[in-house]
């Protein structure tokens, strides 16, 4: 009999303080492999909170978080290599043009840099914005950097894809091919 495979992610008693505030308090879920799960919560929620502790830009206090079965304080590189994240705020380096941002998130996952340039343009043709690849980021509208954002997390074709609040900014039209895809 086959073991069934690990979930995407696996969060377990997860437990978060800002000080005397608790964001999260006992979290418990997976996501099976292959399904889209949402995540919804009231502004304050610890929507936000959650995601900087499966990313690791915050610790964990207290719980367990596992990616594809990789715990993500004993398998770090490994775990957060599975993932593209596109953050709710703002990521993208402004001063940077638009394929120049791809090439850096390709080049932190390794990508060799004559491949992450072929990919990075094909996203950006994908994406309308291909007669922008060397426009600064500061130069487009919110939409189209968050479309960008989108682009650069899946340059490395993660296996799970995390997205906080990824249609903030999008026209509706946008919306639509963001959903479809």
């Amino acid at each position: 009999m086959n073991a069934l495979p690990a979930p995407a992610l696996s969060v377990t008693n997860l437990t978060h303080a800002y000080g005397a505030r608790k964001a999260l308090d006992d979290v418990t879920f997976s996501t099976p492999q292959g399904r889209f799960t949402v995540l919804l919560g009231l502004n304050g929620a610890g929507k936000t909170t959650l995601f900087s502790l499966i990313t690791r830009l915050y610790a964990a206090q207290h719980g367990e978080i596992n990616i594809f079965g990789l715990n993500i304080i004993r398998h770090p590189s490994a775990a957060l290599r599975q993932l593209g994240v596109v953050f709710q705020s703002r990521t993208l380096d402004l001063e940077l043009s638009l394929i120049q941002n791809l090439l850096y998130h390709a080049a932190l996952h390794g990508i060799e840099p004559k491949k992450a340039r072929a990919l990075g343009l094909a996203a950006l043709e994908r994406a309308g914005l291909s007669g922008r690849a060397q426009d600064k980021a500061r130069t487009l509208s919110g939409g189209q950097m968050r479309r960008v954002e989108i682009l650069r997390a899946l340059m490395h074709a993660p296996h799970l894809l995390l997205l906080d609040e990824p249609t903030v900014g999008l026209d509706i039209k946008a919306r639509a091919d963001l959903i479809a895809q």
